[in-house]
């Protein structure tokens, strides 16, 4: 009853929050915006558009990652330069990110600076000039890129390789080393004249003036007009991907169908999940109630963590791991029995975990601003709505939603897979 009580308070003073400062309206042109004021000291700031890597084609896998290392470089009315240096000189820092779903850049920024800070920001992020002599320049970068890929990396991009196979969500976040500087200046210009424009962006400030935000948007006329843009369907299908690498550990995902972004339900069931999947930890008092975890039953010594990853239309949800070559097959077996087999004990503690992990993610203004943004783009929920959502979470609900979601398995893998079964033999 008590667990009951504490969610319902959640969602009730989410609710109550979003009302009173919250604004989110649509522009004659198309553009959307949402503005929350919380009174921070700091604004955070970002113009993101439906442009992630699936609005890639076949024949342009990599150039999302090119574009986005464009950013800070000149605009069409402006020297790059001319920009980073005003944005430094108001205080701001300002970078660029890029999801299979959005394209987008971030500027945080005194809230003072906020209004100055937004024309930098339709600039940088709407108006890339891709200028031929600079092509070579993001060259570096790029590179960089791809040689600081973390094994977890490695192992997220695969996943979506082999879970979407050849549809547009199987399109990685990062260029070929073969692809690097392929890319010129007329493609990645006709792909930001297609995609980098009003009926296709959001603008997104948390801790601004919301009339700041929308005089903005309807006066400056940064943002070209423009039609919304939509992306090709890419269910699940499940699948292997395997990178060899030397070394006495192999990371492996396990992945399964997901929540989409707009499903409310999905996503709060999917929420509880996580919790009750939760992860395996080296601590002495990791027993103690209410810290049970479905990874529990991984042998002494092997890491391992749920993850989710939601896009509009499908998902992911699974476990990464981190075995040895000689334990990997029972490691990998042993998490998949688990997975198709959950029996939640404490569902109360696992839906308190949901919640707290989305009120924590609302605290940071910049993880704020950008699921803001990714759900103004694909009609996700309200956080007051995915909490309400969860107060009404079964066990059943959960223990069906596994069922479903691991019926099929997407697994890559780094190191040493040689053990490590296939998915259909899984």
């Amino acid at each position: 009853m008590r667990s009951s009580i504490v969610l319902r308070s959640s969602a009730s003073a989410a609710k109550a929050q979003n009302q009173a400062s919250v604004l989110k309206t649509k522009l004659n042109n198309g553009l959307k915006i949402v503005a929350q004021d919380n009174n921070g000291a700091v604004s955070q700031l970002v113009l993101a558009f439906r442009a992630g890597a699936r609005y890639q084609s076949a024949a342009q896998q990599g150039l999302i990652h090119h574009i986005r290392n464009f950013v800070g470089r000149d605009a069409q009315s402006y020297p790059g330069l001319q920009l980073v240096w005003s944005a430094a000189a108001s205080g701001a820092s300002l970078s660029s990110f890029a999801t299979r779903d959005i394209f987008g850049v971030q500027i945080s920024v005194p809230r003072e600076q906020a209004a100055y800070a937004l024309s930098i920001l339709g600039h940088v992020a709407a108006k890339p000039a891709f200028k031929p002599w600079e092509l070579e320049d993001v060259t570096p970068t790029i590179l960089a890129d791809l040689a600081h890929k973390t094994p977890y990396g490695i192992v997220f991009e695969d996943v979506h390789r082999a879970a979407f196979r050849n549809d547009p969500l199987s399109y990685s976040l990062y260029s070929s080393k073969r692809e690097v500087g392929a890319f010129k200046s007329e493609e990645l210009s006709k792909f930001a004249q297609k995609h980098f424009v009003s009926g296709n962006g959001v603008l997104v400030g948390i801790n601004v003036n919301p009339s700041t935000l929308k005089d903005y948007a309807e006066e400056s006329g940064a943002i070209s007009e423009g039609l919304h843009v939509t992306n090709q369907a890419a269910p699940f299908r499940g699948g292997d991907i395997r990178r060899f690498a030397r070394g006495n550990s192999v990371h492996v995902m396990l992945a399964g169908s997901g929540a989409a972004v707009n499903n409310v339900k999905a996503r709060a069931i999917q929420s509880v999940l996580l919790q009750h999947i939760g992860r395996s930890s080296p601590l002495q008092f990791a027993s103690l109630p209410g810290t049970q975890s479905a990874l529990k039953i991984l042998p002494d010594g092997v890491p391992g963590s749920a993850f989710q990853a939601a896009y509009d239309g499908s998902g992911l949800v699974g476990v990464y791991l981190i075995a040895t070559p000689s334990n990997a097959d029972t490691v990998v077996r042993t998490t998949v029995d688990a997975l198709r087999n959950v029996k939640v004990q404490d569902l109360e503690v696992c839906k308190r975990r949901a919640v707290t992990d989305i009120l924590f993610s609302a605290e940071s203004a910049s993880l704020s601003a950008y699921e803001n943004a990714t759900n103004a783009l694909y009609k996700g929920p309200e956080q007051s709505e995915l909490i309400a959502e969860i107060n009404k979470v079964t066990a059943k609900d959960v223990e069906e939603f596994a069922k479903t979601a691991f019926k099929r398995f997407a697994v890559s893998t780094y190191g040493n897979a040689d053990r490590i079964p296939y998915s259909e033999d899984l």
